[in-house]
Order: C-alpha cells, then sequence, then structure tokens
C-alpha cells in the first residue's frame, strides 16, 4: 500500500497520509503509543496559501478535540490551529518559529505543529477519520472548490 493516498486535480496533487487520522477541518494526528504528532494536512495548507506566521501555545497547555491551539496566518486567510486531539501539548515544533513555511513544504513531515500527550489513547480519537475515509470527503472538497473558482465539477 502506498504512503499517500494522492488525488490530482488541474495542476495540484493532493495527498493523504495513510497512517494518519484526519478531521473533517483538515487537521491529521499520527499516533504512536500516547503520543499524536499534530499539522495541517496537505489540502488546507494548499487552499489556504503559502504560511506566513504561526503562534502556538507553550509545552503544558491542554489540549482539547476541536479547540484552538495557536494562530496560522497565510497569505489568504488566518485562522485557529485547532486540535484533533485531547491532551496535553509536550512540544511545539521549534523550527516553525523560524520556518513556517515548513508546513506548506512538507505538512506531514518537518511541517508538523505540535506533539500532545493524549489523556486517554484508546478514546481520545471519537470523530477522527481513517486516511481512506478522510480522502473520500476531500474529493467532495476538491471539487466544491473547483465549481466555486472554475464553475467545474
Amino acid at each position: 500500500m502506498s504512503e499517500f493516498l494522492e488525488l490530482t486535480y488541474d495542476k495540484f496533487i493532493f495527498r493523504v497520509k495513510t497512517d494518519c487520522l484526519y478531521t473533517r477541518d483538515d487537521y491529521w494526528a499520527h499516533i504512536e503509543g500516547n503520543v499524536a504528532t499534530v499539522g495541517v494536512a496537505d489540502f488546507r495548507q494548499k487552499s489556504n496559501g503559502d504560511v506566513a506566521f504561526l503562534e502556538t501555545v507553550a509545552p503544558g497547555t491542554a489540549a482539547k478535540q476541536g479547540a484552538a491551539l495557536g494562530i496560522i496566518e497565510t497569505i489568504k486567510t488566518t485562522a485557529d490551529i485547532l486540535s484533533p486531539v485531547t491532551g496535553k501539548v509536550v512540544e511545539a515544533n521549534p523550527e516553525l518559529v523560524a520556518s513556517p513555511f515548513l508546513i506548506n513544504e512538507d505538512p506531514y513531515g518537518k511541517g508538523w505543529i505540535y506533539r500532545i500527550e493524549l489523556t486517554d489513547a484508546q478514546g481520545g480519537r471519537p470523530g477522527l477519520l481513517k486516511a481512506e475515509v478522510y480522502f473520500e470527503l476531500l474529493k467532495q472538497k476538491v471539487a466544491l472548490e473547483a465549481k466555486k473558482l472554475y464553475g467545474q465539477s
């Protein structure tokens, strides 16, 4: 099985990493043991444009699934960073302070935002989607964006 599911539309290739779980709001969590590495899904970083600034919370901050954990500013918009899991922030990616563009260059690798120690490693994932389910949602989102931008489906 491929490491990524890929959807090509026009000049864009949208990737979904197969070993992550996703939110409907386009955030991902890669869970190992009781720690989740989290970040912005490829679709969100491409549709929002180049990341210019990131404001993260300090380690020790409580994270609640769906709640804001900082701010991400791109060339198109400013939005809250939403936590895909519940727990406690144990690390914010120090490389993003000087290089927020890593989110655009490598959203599932060097562009991770937080590591969060899960409150409940097994039960702390309600509402998270497996990659294959998120990929189907992604297809719908891309079609909707294409229709808005180009009047196409």
